[in-house]
């Protein structure tokens, strides 16, 4: 199994990040946007896409994480 990294924490809220991460039915997808929040309580990240939607990352699921821009 390849090795996680999750580069990006609540902190970086408003930069540009991308992620990679398995959805619960084990497929992967990935995220390229701006943070725009952190869920605690569902221990998700919430990026705005491209195309101006919100794409909810669960923490738990993220393969590879990192912050691409200020």
């Amino acid at each position: 199994m390849p090795t996680r990294q999750n580069l990006v924490s609540p902190n970086d809220i408003g930069k540009r990040v991308s992620f990679q991460y398995e959805l619960p039915n084990g497929y992967v997808n990935e995220a390229v946007g701006t943070l725009e929040a952190w869920d605690e309580p569902a221990n998700t990240y919430l990026v705005r896409n491209k195309q101006g939607e919100l794409v909810r990352v669960p923490a738990l699921g993220v393969r590879y994480g990192k912050v691409i821009g200020g």
